[in-house]
């Protein structure tokens, strides 16, 4: 098939279900935003580094989902017909793999710049065209019907990708520039190489908790043990006197009570 087909050339394009509407229509920029995100994310993995491999797989399931979600945006609200569905649980893989990437990264205190290594500034550039997409369909869904899951992705992906271009600064060594401003200073940079966040530090910092639980709960368990052992005491002498009071024999020798 030829890739011209000349329909196009009067400014008007073709929707699902043979509507055709203007190119500059709403609907046309929602989906014409996401086609462009899409090879945003392209780029990122053509230049994903060895070391942030582990990305592509989750890159490659994004870029699958936006072909659904662009499916989504180019059928009119009078087709009736489902061609596409976008599952529920990837808004939740995306939060998984969002949270498996900050368990290398040290905390995030202040802004950052978007700079560091080249894939991560891909990545940067992909968060701030994935943030128009969802200005774009946010406008549309309020002219018109948009699936509900949509934006709710969209928002996750600005995520995904802003931890993404961290991630991958870490994994190449990128420069990690914060910005902060106060009144007395104005704007302030401090640029350092990217670090992962001290795993054997936070390592020996939890060993260090745990023992102090432990400790805790030994001398909790200690001074009940104690408290124990004062009243068996008290009761072996109080039947002592009582059986002297008596006048009687003691026939077996008294023991303390059982502390289990």
């Amino acid at each position: 098939m030829k890739i011209y087909t000349k329909t196009g050339d009067d400014g008007t394009t073709g929707l699902l279900g043979n509507v055709r509407v203007r190119k500059d229509a709403a609907r046309i920029e929602a989906y014409g935003a996401v086609d462009e995100l899409n090879a945003a994310l392209g780029l990122i993995l053509a230049q994903l580094p060895a070391a942030a491999q582990a990305a592509r797989p989750w890159l490659n399931a994004v870029q699958s989902d936006l072909f659904i979600v662009g499916t989504l945006l180019a059928t009119p609200p009078s087709d009736s017909k489902r061609r596409a569905e976008l599952p529920a649980t990837r808004i939740h893989a995306l939060e998984e793999q969002i949270d498996q990437m900050e368990e290398e990264l040290p905390p995030l205190k202040n802004f950052i710049l978007p700079q560091g290594a080249f894939c991560a500034c891909l990545a940067h550039q992909a968060r701030a065209v994935s943030r128009r997409v969802e200005r774009r369909v946010v406008a549309l869904a309020a002219e018109e019907r948009v699936d509900r899951d949509v934006v709710p992705y969209l928002n996750r992906i600005s995520d995904f990708l802003f931890v993404l271009a961290r991630w991958v600064n870490v994994h190449e060594g990128g420069h990690e520039s914060t910005w902060t401003y106060s009144e007395a200073e104005g704007a302030k940079i401090e640029s350092e190489s990217a670090k992962p966040k001290d795993r054997l530090g936070a390592t020996l910092k939890k060993l260090e908790t745990d023992k102090e639980n432990r400790k805790t709960l030994f001398e909790k368990t200690s001074s009940e043990l104690q408290k124990k052992k004062e009243i068996a005491d008290k009761l072996f002498r109080q039947s002592v006197d009582q059986i002297k009071k008596d006048g009687g024999p003691v026939e077996k020798p008294l023991r303390d009570m059982d502390l289990d």
